[in-house]
C-alpha cells in the first residue's frame, strides 16, 4: 500500500478549501455583475499549489485591464480536482458554455488538448496554452519556458555538482505531458555527453505529493548507490520534512545531488538546508498575468503572437538563492538574479 505522508499545512490548508464541496468544474469567482470580457484560465489540475501563484496573477492582470479600460474583465479560474485529460475537455466544454471569450490553458495531454482547443478556436473563442502546451492544435500562441532548453540546464547543472561520472534517476508526473516530456527529454539529450552518467530509470507519480514521495524512496531501496535525481517537478518536496528518509539521510549526507524544476519558496528551504544544488524556474506569476493580457489584446485589439512566446527561465543555487528568496518576500519578481555559478568559480 503505499505509504501516506503529512502535506506542510500551507499546502494542506490549500487543499482543503478545494475539497470543501465545491463543484470542481465550478469558477473559483462567479460574476455578480455581467463581465464585458471573460477569461477562462484554465491549469492542469486544483491539487498542485503551483498554480495559485499564476492564478493570482491573472486576477491581477484583469483588475489592471479593468482600471484602465473601464469595462469589466473577469477571470474564471477552472480545473478539474486532479491531473486528468478527459476530465479537462469537459472543463474546457463548460468554459464555452460559461461563454469564455477567451481560454488560457495548461494542457495536461498534447494530443487530447487539441479537440477542446480547436472546438474552441472553431466558435471564434481565442485560446492560448500556458506552461503546458498542445504544439499541433488551433492555439495562437504557446507562453512557457523552453521545458527543453530547461532540461539542458538541468543536466547542467547536474554535471556541475555531481561531476561527469554516476547514477541518475528522473521524477516526473504525468505521463505523456507535453511540457514534463520536453524537459526530460532535454535533461538526457544534454547527458549524451557525458557515457560515464547513467539514467538508471525514469518513475512518474501523476503529479501527486505521496505518490511522489513513494515513488523516490522505491528508486532510492532500489538503486542504493545512485549519485543523481532530477525531480522534473517538485511534487514529494512539497511533503513534511522526514517523508522521504533515506533521499534525504543521502542528500544532506553529500552522497547525492538532486536537481529540481520550479523555484518556490519550499524548495528555496530546501537548497538552503542543503538537501537540493540546483534549481530552474519558470515565470509562474506571468502564467496567468501575462496570458490574460496576451489574450485581451488579442480578442480586443487583434494583436498576433509567434507560436512560441518564451517567458525565459530562473537558474538557482547558493550563489543566488538568498535574492530569489527575496524576490518572493516582497513579490517583486522584477529583480535580476546573480550568476548561479558565480560563487563556484
Amino acid at each position: 500500500m503505499q505509504k501516506q505522508v503529512k502535506i506542510l499545512s500551507s499546502t494542506l490548508i490549500v487543499l482543503s478549501l478545494l475539497f470543501s464541496g465545491c463543484n470542481v468544474l465550478k469558477p473559483a469567482t462567479t460574476p455578480t455583475i455581467p463581465a464585458d470580457f471573460t477569461i477562462a484560465w484554465i491549469p492542469k489540475s486544483l491539487n498542485n499549489p503551483v498554480f495559485e501563484i499564476g492564478r493570482d496573477g491573472a486576477y491581477k492582470a484583469a483588475e489592471e485591464l479593468s482600471a484602465a479600460t473601464g469595462k469589466k474583465i473577469e477571470v474564471l479560474y477552472m480545473a478539474s480536482l486532479a491531473s486528468d485529460a478527459t476530465e479537462q475537455a469537459r472543463v474546457v466544454e463548460d468554459a464555452i458554455a460559461k461563454g469564455a471569450d477567451a481560454i488560457g490553458i495548461s494542457c495536461n495531454d498534447p494530443v487530447a488538448c487539441e479537440a477542446p482547443i480547436n472546438q474552441a478556436m472553431d466558435l471564434r473563442i481565442p485560446v492560448m496554452t500556458w506552461d503546458s502546451d498542445a504544439p499541433d492544435s488551433k492555439r495562437i500562441t504557446y507562453l512557457g519556458v523552453d521545458n527543453y532548453e530547461g532540461g539542458k540546464a538541468a543536466a547542467e547543472l547536474l554535471v556541475r555538482f555531481m561531476g561527469t561520472e554516476g547514477k541518475v534517476a528522473l521524477l516526473s508526473g504525468v505521463p505523456g505531458a507535453f511540457n514534463l516530456e520536453e524537459r526530460a527529454r532535454g535533461f538526457s539529450d544534454a547527458l549524451e555527453a557525458y557515457p560515464d552518467i547513467e539514467i538508471v530509470t525514469t518513475v512518474y507519480c501523476n503529479d501527486d505529493i505521496n505518490q511522489g514521495v513513494q515513488m523516490v524512496e522505491d528508486v532510492m531501496a532500489e538503486h542504493p548507490d545512485l549519485d543523481g535525481w532530477f525531480f522534473v517537478g517538485l511534487w514529494p518536496l512539497f511533503a513534511e520534512r522526514g517523508s522521504m528518509p533515506m533521499w534525504e539521510q543521502a542528500a544532506k549526507g553529500g552522497q547525492l545531488t538532486t536537481i529540481v524544476f520550479d523555484t518556490l519558496t519550499i524548495e528555496l528551504e530546501w537548497l538552503k538546508d542543503g538537501y537540493l544544488q540546483g534549481l530552474v524556474g519558470q515565470k509562474y506569476w506571468g502564467w496567468g498575468y501575462d496570458t490574460v493580457n496576451m489574450l485581451y489584446e488579442h480578442a480586443v485589439n487583434g494583436k498576433t503572437y509567434p507560436a512560441f512566446s518564451n517567458s525565459g527561465m530562473d537558474i538557482v543555487t547558493r550563489c543566488n538563492v538568498d535574492v530569489m528568496a527575496d524576490m518572493w518576500a516582497k513579490s517583486d519578481f522584477t529583480q535580476t538574479l546573480p550568476d548561479p555559478y558565480g560563487c563556484l568559480e
